[in-house]
């Protein structure tokens, strides 16, 4: 854990030094996987899994700056989709806002997750992160399906604190 603690406060540094406390809390509670990505023996990335039930949340997906569109990403998603054939995956991402500051990388980001075979669930949610969209993979997922992902990842009491709502939800026809 403490050799992943660098991508968040670094690479990724608009996370707060709290993440890091739930990290470790639902790591040990058997709750979360970490998955590091090495490259002779140096950390390339790390991934944060919450399996429950029939899902798989994403939590975090971090990719080293020196590696990052090389393919890596990619073969870390593409790995977890495999060992999880047989579970649907799902991962936030930050809406789509034409006033974002940092538009041009959300737009990047959602391009990345969708290249990788993953698709827009209809589901929006809204918590201390600002108003988030679930992708999905494998499968299509409710806004109570993923509040319950929540609920089990921080707890009755934390989820309660975090004020994470599903703001919008739309039937996605494939």
């Amino acid at each position: 854990m403490e050799r992943c603690e660098k991508y968040l406060y670094g690479s990724l540094s608009k996370i707060r030094k709290e993440a890091v406390f739930f990290l470790k809390r639902a790591v040990q509670k058997g709750k979360s996987e970490i998955w590091v990505a090495s490259q002779s023996d140096v950390v390339a990335g790390f991934i944060v899994l919450i399996p429950y039930h029939d899902m798989v949340l994403v939590e975090y997906l971090a990719v080293s700056n020196q590696i990052r569109s090389k393919g890596s990403g990619s073969k870390i998603l593409g790995e977890i989709c495999r060992q999880y054939d047989d579970k649907r995956i799902l991962l936030l991402i930050e809406k789509i806002d034409e006033t974002a500051n940092n538009l041009e990388q959300r737009i990047a980001r959602k391009r990345f997750y969708l290249k990788n075979e993953f698709e827009s669930s209809g589901v929006l949610m809204q918590g201390v992160s600002g108003d988030m969209e679930i992708l999905c993979h494998g499968g299509s997922i409710s806004g109570d399906e993923f509040i319950a992902v929540q609920t089990y990842a921080l707890g009755r009491i934390l989820f309660g604190l975090s004020k994470t709502k599903v703001i919008a939800e739309t039937d996605i026809k494939k």
